[in-house]
């Protein structure tokens, strides 16, 4: 190990670290004085705090000088200057069976975080945004301590518009926003705005990446409508619709800012169960038509700067006999408005795929994909990535029926298929449906006994919402 030149040795740990191996990190970490540094950077770069005794912990390790080692003392910085990402609480699912008392964080204990101790921190992820009635004092410590933070990611929160002007304008630095559920939510419809009025704040022009899920329609009006975000000011941008769900929401956002962005990511968020608090369901073939004018009356045609398209639900919504495109028409209608020639990669993304699904993949229209990958300013992409979350299929065998159903593409090289979990029958959770199934705002009054999806919890979520919105009303 002491012939290894310390660039090969950081590149050996960085790779570990990029797979999460924590196990083979903490063997990196006895192996030799030189490899200390590197490992202990990546244990101390993500920070998650949850219950009050995690925060105890960590503002006492914050406090404590780093261990000394013998000859050379100065070698191991403090462990605050190592920290790059803090989680404030872990998100849980709707249908999760774990307990989330245990993942919540405490918020009444984030005055005793100093943020000082940490100059390199530049990302802030918060699970859960309390009622400001109940934390007004840490609410305002959030707000006014941060200073150094770049990305904030606010996963869920009921928050009155003055409430969400204070926190957006406390992080002078920002450059990446995410206000939506992380992937384990099924609306993927975080941060909400309830009351009257708009948040009287601009999003600062550094803000250049967006992360909005299944948007918000207030929020979007205060993006769009009322000056919160310069049509000119992303260059990434990331939105989620529902099947037969409203679209003008995201068409709005689209038609704004999707000329200069440089990334776009867009497509169904998780189905089949949709909750809608706002917005009325479409029938059918009003949805496919709309979800197609979608992309046909955005800016997307005048855009030349797009270098990175992900198409995200490309899985099955339902199963059916009979071959239907018509769910999935709008994944040629989007490719059919690319005209970027520096276009680099187009990912199709699917969350699952099953035993069930690998006949044909019948669902999307492989033919139309196919030709417009191979014409026009999208025959020079220079990766088409397939790309499943979770699979019964084998990767060899999917490979297979993705470049038989992909020839032109598959001819040219560009080509690539990456399956980052398989996972048997046997452990699988969500059970096929023959067609598409809504939880309505009835469904949530009086939820129906269906395992699985976790509607027990989107009742009291709306319980919630609906005593908030009153308490709001009343005052």
């Amino acid at each position: 190990m002491k012939h290894l030149p310390q660039e090969i040795i950081d590149e050996i740990i960085d790779a570990v670290a990029s797979e999460r191996d924590v196990r083979t990190l903490r063997a990196c970490a006895l192996t030799c004085i030189s490899w200390v540094p590197r490992t202990r950077r990546h244990f101390f770069s993500t920070i998650t705090l949850t219950e009050p005794s995690t925060v105890r912990a960590f503002v006492s390790r914050l406090h404590s000088p780093p261990p000394r080692i013998r000859l050379r003392p100065n070698l191991l910085p403090p462990v605050g200057h190592l920290v790059r990402h803090l989680r404030l609480g872990v998100p849980i699912a709707p249908n999760s069976q774990q307990d989330g008392g245990r993942y919540a964080f405490s918020f009444y204990t984030i005055e005793d975080i100093n943020p000082s101790l940490m100059p390199n921190l530049t990302t802030l992820s918060i699970a859960e945004i309390p009622e400001p009635h109940f934390y007004a004092s840490a609410i305002q410590w959030l707000y006014q301590g941060f200073k150094s933070v770049k990305t904030l990611r606010l996963s869920k929160g009921i928050l009155a518009p003055e409430t969400l002007t204070r926190i957006l304008g406390g992080f002078p630095r920002l450059s990446s926003l995410q206000l939506t559920y992380p992937e384990a939510y099924r609306d993927r419809v975080g941060i909400r705005l309830i009351g009257e009025g708009i948040p009287r704040v601009r999003l600062r022009h550094g803000v250049q990446h967006l992360v909005l899920g299944v948007p918000d329609l207030p929020i979007v009006e205060w993006l769009v409508q009322q000056g919160g975000l310069a049509r000119t000011q992303l260059t990434s941008l990331s939105l989620l619709f529902q099947p037969q769900d409203d679209l003008h929401a995201v068409q709005a956002m689209l038609h704004h800012c999707s000329r200069t962005l440089t990334e776009l990511s867009i497509g169904y968020a998780d189905p089949p169960y949709v909750l809608p608090i706002e917005g009325s369901l479409k029938g059918r073939k009003e949805f496919v038509q709309s979800a197609q004018d979608l992309f046909k009356y955005s800016s997307l045609k005048t855009n030349t700067s797009l270098r990175t398209l992900r198409i995200e639900g490309c899985e099955a919504i339902e199963h059916t006999r009979s071959t239907r495109h018509e769910l999935h028409s709008w994944i040629p209608a989007l490719l059919q408005q690319i005209r970027s020639g520096r276009l680099e990669t187009v990912t199709l993304s699917f969350r699952c795929l099953r035993q069930i699904d690998s006949s044909r993949l019948s669902w999307i229209d492989w033919a139309a994909v196919d030709t417009l990958l191979a014409t026009g300013p999208l025959k020079f992409v220079r990766r088409v990535e397939v790309e499943v979350e979770k699979s019964e299929i084998q990767r060899g065998q999917l490979l297979q029926q993705v470049a038989a159903l992909l020839p032109l593409v598959t001819r040219r090289g560009s080509l690539r298929v990456r399956v980052l979990e398989e996972c048997p029958s046997s452990q699988w959770e969500r059970e096929p449906i023959s067609e598409l199934q809504y939880m309505t705002l009835m469904d949530c009054v009086d939820p129906p006994v269906h395992q699985g999806t976790g509607s027990t919890v989107y009742a009291e979520e709306y319980e919630y919402y609906q005593n908030l919105r009153m308490e709001m009303d009343c005052t």
